[in-house]
């Protein structure tokens, strides 16, 4: 009654707003209208459904499939609604409507291979006559043959010799009896009805759904078989497998009468869960790679697979052929399951995610195993340290291999773009085989392309492999080298030591595993390329060559080599600088001190310039090269020996300008008049005392200190790379204290500029001394009196030289004229007057930078070793403050 009420109510409401009928002014209208809508009404309780709203619901669900990338269901529901367009049914859009209500998740429990499962059986084909008459011919001759009517035959004795005659030629012989007769009935087994039975009731998957429900109903021990089956990757009724995506769901349509279905469905979802992660794996080792790394790696997974399969037909035969009683239990087994899968499942998760990364990095599968087992150890995950530690050895045998061949021979693989080491430059010389021809894979941000738990040990395989080439370059490489000992093994049990969890971290207790299997094969080959080369190459013999021919540790040698280039400058011919003659002049006198073997080596070359110039930087110009062996070339790198020209040359310029010092004739200073006598007097001082500590700070404080920690680190060093690296060191920091690096380049300039007023002190003295007695030959010639010979200039006393006579003689018969050349006016690089240089004005030039440049020095110094920590430049500038006072004072008289 109350519903009636209601649609009434609403039905006048209707009426109003639809027709807009006043019942108080148009009765017998606003009757005739309610009639009609209650008629309407009474037949309909409920509204049909909106066709077009269906229609958008099924074209978003589409849409929404193939977002998804489901393009198969979304095909399969696209064919299927186009197929629907033919059927006419005024109830489609209430079907289609239903089906909506009813979807649950589509998306991801739709599988459009379960479709095949509706599809009705095939009809056999029809029978025809061909088929008749294969099986059963008509054409048997038996058939044409005339029957005997004689009376002494009858028809069963007929029968009875066709079939005796029969039994003859199939039967073999003595088998029976001729003479006997069988039954066939007791040839044929009677049935079994209760064990047929039994069978047939046992394929619940082909049993009849409960008619209400569409359920059937399935017992515990049927439902364990079954998941068992799953697990082990084979398909069954109880889950749904996607061989595609390798997904696995539970089929609703089987139920448990002892259970709530929610417990069991939930129950069975976790079995489904480890289900798939199980079958992405088994598909993951199906996939084939061509890579040697990628391959163990699924040749190790698919034999855990295996044992985890054996692990499953145990459990099984616990439940088929039980030794004693056991309790059927589905929570039993997912306990079982879970304990054993679990190891499997973390295996699963580790190769989902490195799956993406092993076509740019084939080895980050071991990175990652690295990484879970020292997870594993910090969490105390016995059984996970266990089974991935031994996962983890088990592929790193196939990345030693490479390691253990180019360690050993010194060879490379074909194309082997997994391992770090490459050759970059198979036709470079042999004096750049340890830098140039063998490379480090690097990747992106310039990282090291190996596994990042062996980088602390690249550099020793990279090392030992470049010595066995080396040594294979000098000939001496043979069976001989290879160590006899036994290869460490690595192995779980070699590097944890223990069982279970080892008390140190399993990085530390490999890497000391590791190093100890580098050391088994480094050491042999560095070793024996060591004391090769230090012994038969004589590798301390070539740096102390260096030493004296470079940095000037024999003063009294290097002071007759530079006296013989000055001699040579300062007699102003134009062959002075020529190439060859300079090169016998330095053989021949280093040869007293290195033997002609070696300075056979020696080379100087020249650069020939358009003008003469005073200044010391024209000292530049010359420089020596040494002839190395390539086995040495490969630690003294040519990259060093431009550092090596610099200290020569810095050296060479500190002696010049001391060489014109001395070389002054202070009988002719003492001549002058008081102000400039004490002035020249103390800038010569000055000057003398300037050039002496720069040649004590260079000789004595850096390069005799520095060549000796040099040669005690190179001879601690153990292979080729540290020695090159201890050389490298060595002439950097050479270079740095000497003032010679680009960031001192305003120090050294401030050093040239001194040396350079040492050659304009020189010069100003000379051009007075030459004018003084010009001028006095003028005077005498003009008074007519005999002209009195002037005092020459006296010799500079030194030590007699050793260079051999052929130089001399060399240079006398020399094609080239020995005519005097105008002396260059080339000034040191100071601000010079335009006009004419006078002798004062030179002098007050000298003073005046030595006052600035001084000072400028010390405080440079100063700065530069608060900043940089040289204790040495601190000590440079102690000496210059104690030797020249304070700027403009002069200290010294």
């Amino acid at each position: 009654m109350a519903q009636n009420v209601r649609i009434a109510a609403l039905t006048d409401e209707l009426i109003q707003a639809i027709v807009g009928f006043n019942p108080e002014t148009n009765k017998r209208a606003y009757k005739h209208a309610r009639d009609i809508a209650a008629k309407g009404l009474r037949a309909h309780q409920y509204n049909r459904t909106n066709q077009f709203e269906v229609q958008r619901a099924f074209e978003g669900l589409d849409e929404k499939f193939r977002v998804q990338n489901r393009d198969d269901l979304a095909n399969a529901l696209r064919s299927r609604l186009n197929e629907l367009k033919g059927v006419r049914n005024k109830w489609i859009p209430e079907y289609l409507s239903l089906l909506l209500q009813l979807a649950d998740r589509p998306t991801e429990n739709s599988e459009v291979a379960a479709l095949e499962l509706l599809r009705p059986p095939t009809p056999p084909p029809p029978l025809t006559w061909e088929e008749i008459l294969r099986d059963d011919s008509y054409s048997d001759e038996e058939i044409w043959r005339d029957i005997d009517y004689a009376a002494e035959s009858s028809e069963e004795e007929g029968i009875i010799k066709r079939v005796e005659k029969k039994k003859r030629k199939e039967s073999p012989p003595s088998s029976i009896d001729e003479g006997d007769a069988y039954s066939l009935d007791s040839y044929v087994i009677p049935i079994d009805r209760q064990l047929l039975d039994d069978i047939t009731k046992a394929q619940y998957w082909k049993a009849q759904p409960h008619a209400e429900t569409g359920e059937i109903e399935i017992t515990e021990l049927q439902a364990i078989r079954e998941t068992l089956f799953m697990l082990a990757g084979l398909r069954t009724s109880l889950y749904v497998s996607d061989t595609s995506h390798g997904n696995v769901r539970v089929n609703q349509r089987y139920t448990f009468s002892h259970a709530i279905p929610k417990t069991i469905n939930h129950l069975l979802a976790q079995f489904a869960t480890i289900g798939r992660d199980l079958n992405r794996l088994r598909q993951w080792t199906r996939r084939p790679s061509s890579l040697p790394l990628v391959q163990t790696f699924e040749a190790a997974v698919r034999r855990r697979l295996t044992d985890y399969d054996r692990s499953l037909a145990s459990l099984q035969q616990e439940y088929l052929t039980p030794k004693e009683s056991k309790a059927v239990s589905l929570l039993a087994l997912h306990t079982s399951i879970q304990e054993l899968s679990a190891p499997l499942l973390r295996l699963s998760q580790l190769v989902s995610d490195v799956e993406p990364q092993l076509l740019v990095n084939p080895f980050a599968h071991l990175e990652t195993l690295f990484q879970q087992i020292s997870l594993a150890q910090t969490t105390l995950e016995i059984n996970i340290f266990d089974y991935f530690s031994d996962l983890f050895f088990e592929c790193l045998q196939t990345y030693l291999k490479p390691i253990r061949k180019w360690m050993e021979a010194g060879e490379l693989g074909s194309n082997d773009e997994t391992f770090f080491v490459f050759e970059n430059d198979s036709g470079s010389e042999s004096s750049s085989l340890w830098h140039d021809r063998y490379v480090l894979r690097r990747g992106k941000g310039n990282a090291l392309r190996s596994p990042a738990f062996l980088e602390p040990a690249a550099m020793k395989i990279f090392n030992s492999g470049k010595s066995v080439v080396f040594l294979k370059e000098l000939g001496i490489y043979d069976d001989m080298t290879r160590s006899g000992e036994a290869e460490p093994r690595l192995d779980r049990v070699t590097v944890c030591r223990t069982a279970g969890l080892p008390l140190s971290p399993f990085s530390e207790l490999f890497q000391a595993a590791f190093d100890g299997w580098i050391n088994s094969k480094y050491s042999l080959a560095s070793t024996v390329l060591r004391s090769y080369l230090f012994e038969q190459c004589g590798l301390l013999r070539v740096l102390e060559n260096f030493h004296i021919i470079y940095l000037g540790v024999n003063g009294a040698v290097f002071q007759d080599l530079a006296n013989a280039i000055f001699e040579r400058m300062d007699s102003k011919r134009r062959g002075w600088n020529d190439r060859f003659l300079l090169t016998e002049m330095a053989r021949g006198v280093f040869g007293s001190v290195l033997g002609r073997a070696a300075t056979d080596g020696i080379i100087v070359r020249s650069v020939r310039t358009r003008t003469q110039t005073r200044s010391v930087k024209g000292l530049a110009t010359l420089s020596i090269d040494y002839a190395l062996p390539w086995s040495i070339a490969n630690i003294i790198q040519r990259s060093s020996l431009p550092i090596y020209q610099q200290i020569l040359t810095l050296l060479l310029q500190t002696y010049r300008a001391k060489y014109l010092l001395q070389a002054l004739d202070t009988r002719a200073m003492d001549n002058l008049d008081p102000k400039h006598r004490n002035k020249s007097f103390r800038l010569r001082n000055q000057l003398l005392v300037f050039t002496d500590l720069l040649r004590s700070y260079l000789t004595e404080t850096i390069i005799a200190r520095g060549h000796a920690e040099m040669l005690a680190a190179m001879s601690k060093a153990a292979d080729i790379d540290e020695m090159a690296g201890i050389h490298v060191k060595f002439l950097a920091r050479l270079q740095e204290q000497a003032l010679l690096s680009e960031n001192l380049k305003m120090i050294h300039g401030a050093v040239i500029s001194v040396l350079d007023l040492a050659v304009l002190f020189h010069d100003a003295h000379e051009r007075r001394t030459r004018e003084g007695g010009l001028a006095l030959k003028q005077s005498q010639v003009h008074n007519g009196k005999k002209t009195v010979k002037t005092k020459t200039k006296p010799k500079l006393k030194k030590r007699k030289s050793i260079i051999p006579a052929l130089v001399e003689t060399l240079d006398d018969d020399s094609p080239t004229e020995a005519e005097e050349v105008e002396e260059s006016e080339d000034r040191p690089s100071n601000p010079m007057p335009s006009k004419p240089p006078s002798f004062e004005g030179d002098l007050c030039t000298v003073d005046k930078e030595l006052g600035r440049l001084l000072p400028f020095l010390r405080d440079g110094l100063r700065n530069i070793g608060r900043v940089g920590g040289e204790p040495a430049w601190e000590m440079l500038a102690e000496r210059l403050e104690w030797g020249n006072g304070k700027a403009g004072e002069g200290a010294l008289p």
